[in-house]
């Protein structure tokens, strides 16, 4: 399975151990995985006036980075997020990319009847991965927007049959089995 797996981790970052195991369990398990690193690249900058201008053209994609990885996604079979969690949701450099390459004809299209209808059909394993200092409770109590974003509302663009992974390690730990066994059934 073509696996694209973006990673909103800061190069320094002491909980990069979560991406790193994901990327072995994956190759362990005859994975080809394609691995987008954000932080510190061209995502740090959001959405320009251009982009925004010809976000509902025929052709909304006009950033190199952003047609590199729309082709990325168009290939892929499976999407997995790798993130820390920042005020519990996802880190702006993920959300960048959210907005930036999930735009119409490679999200979502519409119909004849101006429908909007999946446009990630080759989706067929959804999955995120993140460290956060909170516990379950207050995560709840702030309605989980990161899980909410990259499991349940980008599945709504997937196939129909997308299977979903969501994996949740306390931040600064070192036990990432949990990575392990999510990702093996995979």
């Amino acid at each position: 399975m073509q696996v694209l797996l973006l990673d909103a981790f800061p190069a320094d970052s002491p909980d990069r151990g979560v991406v790193d195991e994901a990327l072995s369990t994956l190759r362990d398990g005859g994975h080809d995985v394609v691995h987008r690193v954000l932080a510190g690249g061209p995502f740090e900058k959001f959405m320009s006036f251009e982009e925004r201008a010809v976000y509902h053209e025929e052709t909304p994609l006009i950033a190199e980075e952003t047609i590199e990885d729309a082709a990325a996604l168009k290939a892929a079979d499976a999407l997995l997020f790798c993130y820390p969690t920042t005020l519990f949701t996802t880190p702006a450099v993920l959300k960048s990319w959210l907005e930036r390459v999930l735009v119409p004809g490679v999200a979502f299209v519409f119909d004849d009847k101006e429908r909007v209808r999946p446009g990630m059909r080759n989706i067929r394993r959804l999955g995120a991965i993140t460290t956060t200092v909170h516990g379950s409770r207050p995560t709840r109590r702030a309605r989980d927007a990161g899980r909410r974003t990259t499991t349940w509302n980008i599945r709504l663009s997937c196939h129909p049959l997308c299977r979903r992974t969501f994996v949740s390690v306390a931040a600064g730990s070192s036990d990432t089995a949990k990575v392990r066994r999510a990702l093996a059934r995979w």
